[in-house]
């Protein structure tokens, strides 16, 4: 059996930009700094990772809890202000609705959601972009502050909801961090867009055929339609 983990932001759908934006927002408003946009200046680039390296920076560790719940608090607020008024904005990554739904249904596929927002953000921008992830296995840093410790818990939910044995483990998703933590878990890698150089990336999941071929798993076509 094959394990196929999804990130969400620049992966499912394109929301990177107006994501990063509320969540800047909502931590210089807490904080009362100004955050870099260099997400790759952190060590853990999840959101509870970012804000658990800026309390540590600022010395406010005693404040620690105050924070996490304020800048969560506001960053949802945000989230939701922006797609009530910008529906139109809020968009899958083009093929991914359907690879989702037949990956879901695939007699060789496990898939489950991998990513490094809270649990609530990444629920509601995937309902708002016509998703259906009822389910699938979900893990995010809600659970756990790093993308290797999240990716893992996504594995072990799983197994425990599937009661499947994984032959491979397939992560796919659009950043550094996230090929980063795939090497330090030891499970395969697809690139999705160009943010990433890697051997094996795409576009988009428009022809996601072309993914069991990068990947060597043309015949699981063949098991779905045998």
């Amino acid at each position: 059996m094959n394990l196929f983990m999804l990130d969400v932001d620049g992966t499912l759908i394109d929301s990177y930009d107006f994501d990063s934006d509320c969540f800047r927002a909502a931590v210089e408003e807490v904080l009362g700094l100004q955050l870099t946009d260099d997400w790759g200046a952190f060590t853990n680039v999840t959101d509870v990772g970012v804000l658990e390296e800026l309390i540590e920076q600022q010395g406010m560790r005693h404040e620690r809890m105050r924070i996490l719940r304020e800048v969560k608090s506001l960053f949802l607020q945000k989230l939701r202000a922006y797609i009530a008024s910008n529906p139109d904005k809020l968009v899958a990554t083009p093929g991914a609705i359907k690879f989702v739904n037949d990956m879901k249904s695939h007699p060789n596929v496990v898939l489950a959601i991998a990513t490094g927002g809270w649990e609530e953000s990444a629920r509601m921008k995937l309902k708002a972009a016509g998703f259906d992830v009822s389910g699938v296995s979900f893990a995010s840093c809600s659970d756990a502050m790093t993308r290797s410790e999240i990716m893992a818990l996504a594995a072990f939910r799983a197994k425990q909801d599937t009661g499947a044995v994984f032959s491979r483990r397939v992560y796919f998703g659009d950043g550094e961090w996230d090929k980063m933590a795939t090497n330090t878990l030891g499970y395969e890698f697809v690139a999705v867009g160009t943010k990433v150089q890697h051997h094996t990336r795409i576009p988009n999941f428009v022809h996601y055929d072309a993914i069991f071929g990068k990947l060597g798993l043309i015949n699981m076509l063949n098991a779905k339609s045998a």
